[in-house]
């Protein structure tokens, strides 16, 4: 049988090899050097590719006279006629180094660069090449090859044993089909995928190619057509050259300041037209370093698009070092031209040239009247009063829209065959022949690549479904299902052990159902038996959360209730966190008292810009008490504090059991927000759009014998801005009042979130570093303020090696009024992103503006806290 499917296999292979037929060759330079990873278009076909890593390159055609062009940066374009018959042509090809005229240009005192108008007038048409369409179509041929350049000797035998040393490579290819509609749709259909090594499955060339050096950032990187770029870049004139009879122009690309986001390398510009045609950029990424390199290709007329594109990531982290190499090849271009723009446009750089005579429909607003001056009547217009032209264009056209907001809406789907191709298919539609490194890096045959595949999505799939019960499940936990829309989360007894003083080892068992019956309803309910070895106590809650609705309109209601355990300052220690601090330091800062209650709370988001919510809960409070001294050391001298908080306010303890009933109404508002649609999910952007809050608190006394009565209105925001290309500021600034003559308990106070823990908060304005947990706390007026300022260069980041390795440096100024905060304030230095993890903060505190406490936090690096 075995001897019967390889002799089949030869057959078809050497079937598709007699019928193959094309072009085929490697495509060298002048000095008989080999040009990897040139770019191949065909014309008639609107269909691309590129040479390998050895030069080599291999296209199928059918039948017919075809126009070729191969280019490659830095030689001369070559365009060669070819007639393809019954069987491949071979085709070497030999490129001439490119011979750039450096012109008699001379710059002298005040005169600048000629490359600075051209990038004006190159920045000015951004917007313009962005709406030069109004839709396409493509095939996207993706190949990734990456290795492990450097392994720290610790693992390098552990890793052996794996079959990963510095000489392994992994290498992954997709093939997908996108479109695109103007202004913002984007879809992503990806049809095959193959992948050696672990790790690659999930290939998504859209991430690269989706982006665009015309818009004003790539990938959060400034690009040199941004609007801003002068702030950002110096440009240098190298000199021009003809390709196709278009004169070229040949930029340098300087940063003004090095570091992380900003580009550096070259850009080709076409004069007159003033669109990309080529370019080799470099940019840093948290201190990995990415090159692009990207070939431009007439595809309809004046259009001008990508048709190869090459990704170069590299990098080390924690000792190892890596890179990891991306090429994409774009085919079958289907463009439907914006008949509304006209390739030509006299533009005029007013700057250095006379200024044309205005036009004064573009003055007035009349935008049909503007269009058809400039791009009918060819009327020069200077760069003023293009922009002002495009800008009003995308405007209008983005009125047209049902939601002007939604700046992004994106497709992304995946055969569900995509993993099944064999390696006949693969043979047929690669358009880049694999390498040899790369044929060894496909170490099993597709047939087996399959089957194992196959096997772990069954075994994957077993798992989902909930294999039969083991016992070691109670301590570890696992998921069930138990049924088509409902399933059992279950934690696990080993997650929930903790200790505190109040309860001693003490462990919290709880698990959650989950019930969804579409995209729309879900619904939520975990119940949970908490039980203290020292506090004898046996504490119980359900909760339940039934959401309705879609994103937009989505309403969420919450009921919980029971006889549990809570902080007076929910959340504010982590239960894990104070079990160490109490085992090892001796130091309680959890303060817990125990209620019996019920809660309904209700929410609904409207259209993502507001957030409403109500709540009421009824609860009996009663103070607890230390029931145990139990540490692992015996730190001399100290000893546990109480089960009180401290507060400068109120003397706090020893309170009567008492009943409270408390109303609560919030409103968020985020008036200017943007939004994304990934497959039919709605996302909001982070685009310094502020944040609005509103809350409204009230306790009411006599009903249902509730003992408090107060009311409680606070207002907030958050919001941040730029302070020009040197540095973002990020606020978080809260203020409210206890009006009246509140009678109150002192978990009804208004808390604040402090520290005393040696670790700084995830989110950068997330909360204090010195401030004590409770000291602070009042039933009166109070303002709190967090600021965080993230610099692109600020001490030791001057200097561009610690700009390159990824370090950031910032400050954070913490400002807290109260009755009794006599104005405190923390004043923070932080080096961010030490080996890409992690951030060391600095802080000193003061009190009535004289230094109070000095300190030092270790946390994550602020890439990973902030949302």
């Amino acid at each position: 049988m075995r001897q019967l499917l390889i002799a089949t296999l030869l057959i078809l292979i050497g079937a598709i090899s007699v019928c193959a037929q094309g072009i085929r060759g490697t495509i060298k330079s002048d000095g008989g050097e080999i040009l990897p990873f040139a770019s191949i278009y065909v014309k008639e076909t609107g269909s691309g590719t590129s040479s390998n890593l050895d030069g080599f390159y291999e296209l199928r055609l059918n039948p017919g006279q075809y126009e070729i062009t191969f280019q490659f940066m830095g030689y001369e374009t070559r365009v060669v006629n070819v007639e393809v018959n019954s069987q491949f042509t071979s085709l070497n090809i030999e490129m001439k180094t490119q011979v750039i005229a450096l012109g008699t240009v001379i710059v002298t005192g005040k005169q600048e660069d000629p490359s600075y108008t051209i990038m004006r007038k190159a920045i000015t048409k951004a917007k313009y090449h962005l709406l030069q369409f109004d839709e396409y179509s493509a095939r996207v041929y993706m190949k990734g090859t990456g290795q492990i350049t450097k392994i720290p000797w610790l693992f390098r035998k552990t890793m052996a044993k794996e079959g990963i040393d510095t000489s392994s490579v992994f290498t992954s290819e997709s093939v997908s089909e996108i479109s695109f509609q103007r202004p913002n749709t984007f879809n992503e259909k990806v049809l095959s995928v193959r992948t050696s090594g672990e790790g690659n499955d999930n290939a998504d060339p859209a991430s690269f190619i989706s982006s665009s050096f015309y818009l004003p950032k790539v990938d959060n990187s400034i690009s040199p057509l941004s609007p801003r770029a002068f702030s950002y870049y110096k440009f240098t004139y190298l000199g021009s050259f003809k390709d196709r009879g278009y004169e070229i122009n040949k930029i340098m690309v300087t940063p003004r300041s090095r570091g992380d986001n900003l580009f550096e390398g070259e850009i080709y510009i076409r004069e007159d037209f003033w669109n990309i045609h080529s370019l080799d950029l470099t940019t840093g990424i948290m201190g990995f370093m990415l090159r692009i390199q990207q070939i431009f290709a007439p595809i309809e007329g004046e259009i001008w698009m990508p048709v190869t594109q090459r990704y170069d990531f590299s990098g080390s982290i924690l000792g190892f070092g890596g890179s990891y190499n991306y090429l994409a090849s774009v085919s079958d271009y289907q463009v439907t031209k914006n008949q509304d723009l006209d390739a030509s446009v006299i533009l005029v750089d007013e700057k250095i040239e006379e200024a044309p005579e205005e036009i004064e429909a573009i003055k007035e607003g009349e935008l049909d009247e503007g269009m058809k001056e400039v791009f009918e009547e060819d009327k020069g217009v200077s760069r003023k009063q293009f922009r002002k032209l495009m800008k009003e264009y995308e405007k209008q056209e983005q009125q047209q829209l049902e939601e002007p907001d939604l700046i992004s809406i994106r497709t992304y789907k995946f055969d569900s065959l995509a993993y099944k191709k064999d390696s006949l298919y693969w043979a047929q539609i690669r358009p880049v022949p694999l390498t040899e490194k790369e044929i060894k890096g496909y170490k099993k045959a597709d047939s087996t690549y399959i089957a194992e595949k196959e096997k772990a999505d069954a075994d994957s799939s077993r798992l989902n479904n909930g294999e039969r019960f083991k016992p070691m499940q109670l301590l570890t936990g696992s998921y069930y299902r138990l049924g088509e829309r409902l399933r059992f989360d279950y934690d696990g007894i080993l997650e929930t052990i903790r200790f505190n003083t109040v309860e001693g080892w003490n462990a919290d068992l709880g698990g959650t159902f989950l019930w969804r019956n579409d995209t729309t309803t879900r619904l939520r309910i975990t119940p949970n038996v908490r039980y203290g070895l020292t506090g004898g106590e046996l504490y119980y809650r359900l909760q339940s959360v039934f959401g309705a609705g879609r994103g937009e309109a989505r309403s969420t209601f919450r009921v919980s209730g029971g006889h549990y355990i809570s902080q007076y300052h929910p959340g504010s220690v982590d239960d894990f966190i104070n079990t160490a601090y109490t085992l090892i330091y001796e130091k309680n800062f959890m303060k817990l008292y125990e209620k019996d209650y019920l809660r309904f709370s209700w929410s609904r988001r409207f259209n993502y810009r507001f957030d409403l919510g109500a709540a009421t809960e009824w609860a009996s409070r009663t103070e607890l008490f230390n029931s145990t001294g139990y540490s692992l050391f015996n730190n001399e001298g100290r000893t546990f504090r109480r089960n009180a908080p401290f507060n400068e306010e109120v003397a706090v303890g020893n309170f009567v059991k008492n009943k409270a009933l408390i109303a609560t109404l919030n409103l968020k508002v985020s008036p200017w927000i943007k939004l994304r649609s990934y497959n039919g999910r709605i996302r909001t952007v982070n685009n310094n759009a502020p944040t609005f809050r509103l809350s409204y608190k009230k306790g009411i006394a006599g009903l249902l014998n509730s003992e408090v009565q107060f009311d409680q209105l606070e207002i907030g925001s958050e919001f941040d801005f730029e302070i020009g290309v040197r540095a973002t500021i990020d606020f978080d600034v809260t203020a409210g009042s206890f009006f009246g003559n509140p009678d109150l308990e002192f978990m009804d106070f208004k808390h604040f979130p402090g520290n005393r823990l040696e670790f700084a908060p995830l989110n950068v304005t997330g909360g204090y570093r010195l401030l004590d947990y409770y000291q602070n706390s009042t039933s009166q007026e109070y303002l709190s303020v967090f600021s965080h300022i993230r610099f692109r260069k600020f001490l030791f980041t001057q200097l561009p090696m610690f700009r390159f390795s990824g370090l950031k440096e910032n400050l954070f100024v913490n400002y807290l009024s109260t009755p009794t905060s006599d104005n405190y304030t923390e004043l923070g230095y932080t080096i961010d992103n030490i080996f890409r993890v992690f951030r060391l903060e600095f802080i000193q505190s003061f009190r009535g503006w004289k230094a109070a406490e000095f300190g030092v936090r270790i946390g994550v690096a602020a890439v990973f806290g902030d949302d």
